[in-house]
């Protein structure tokens, strides 16, 4: 009888051993449950020539508050990541001498990248003569500005703002409202100056015996279809005397893609 009784025992404690083991089993086959890692940024995309912008903005498409700003890597690519969910704006910056391409709307879906289409970003361009020898270095100051009087100056100039100083100058005032068509370069609101290494303005208002003051500015194309930017192209030539001076200089040139 003691005999049946220690094997009950025994029997019940091996059972006891292997139940524990497989809860044991079980539990540690078991994952426990983690967080969900995020895939990839938020938005990317790709900028041509990649060296075109100062940097890509995301605006808050209610507020119009930039939210974040990013510079493209040396292949034109920028990326923003944790954007939250939502309808946002890409603002371009571009560098001196490009045409700002136009802001584009992008939808952020939580967990999915957005991949905004590659930007092709237009470069301005120009060039010019003096007196039949052209412009040397290559122009690098080219910008369409509003002047004091309502104007647009067109500058060409191959210093940089506050950081190199010009040898050379030249600048085509225009009316505000500019159109296709020709513009004579002999009043306020339609003149062009030139002043080179001996500091010298010529002007293509002023004349001197040997050469009257003379010019035209011929604009072929303007594009000003909101949402901007604006752009203009047209060539121009003047013979402009100096009010110090008593030689004259004649200017040829043209320009393309010019932003305002």
């Amino acid at each position: 009888m003691k005999t049946g009784l220690h094997l009950f025992a025994l029997g019940l404690a091996l059972g006891a051993g292997l139940l524990g083991s497989a809860c044991s089993k079980k539990a540690q086959d078991t994952p426990s449950p983690t967080a969900e890692v995020p895939i990839g940024p938020s938005i990317t995309g790709l900028v041509q020539p990649a060296d075109a912008l100062l940097g890509v903005s995301v605006i808050d498409n209610t507020t119009h508050q930039t939210i974040v700003s990013v510079a493209p890597d040396s292949k034109g690519t920028y990326q923003f990541d944790a954007v939250p969910a939502g309808t946002y704006i890409l603002h371009f910056n571009v560098k001196r001498g490009y045409v700002p391409p136009r802001e584009l709307s992008v939808t952020v879906t939580a967990g999915k990248t957005t991949v905004v289409p590659t930007v092709t970003v237009v470069q301005s361009r120009a060039s010019f003569t003096v007196d039949g020898v052209a412009a040397a270095p290559p122009l690098i100051d080219l910008m369409l500005l509003s002047t004091s009087s309502g104007n647009f100056e067109l500058v060409f100039s191959n210093g940089t703002l506050g950081a190199t100083p010009d040898s050379y100058r030249l600048r085509l005032s225009m009316p505000y409202n500019l159109t296709v068509g020709s513009y004579p370069l002999n009043s306020t609101a339609a003149f062009a100056t030139f002043s080179g290494a001996d500091l010298v303005s010529y002007d293509s208002r002023v004349s001197t015996p040997a050469a009257p003051a003379s010019g035209t500015l011929t604009i072929t194309s303007v594009f000003d279809v909101p949402p901007y930017p604006r752009y203009a192209s047209g060539t121009f030539t003047f013979t402009g005397g100096a009010a110090a001076a008593s030689g004259s200089k004649t200017i040829s040139g043209a320009f393309s893609d010019v932003s305002y």
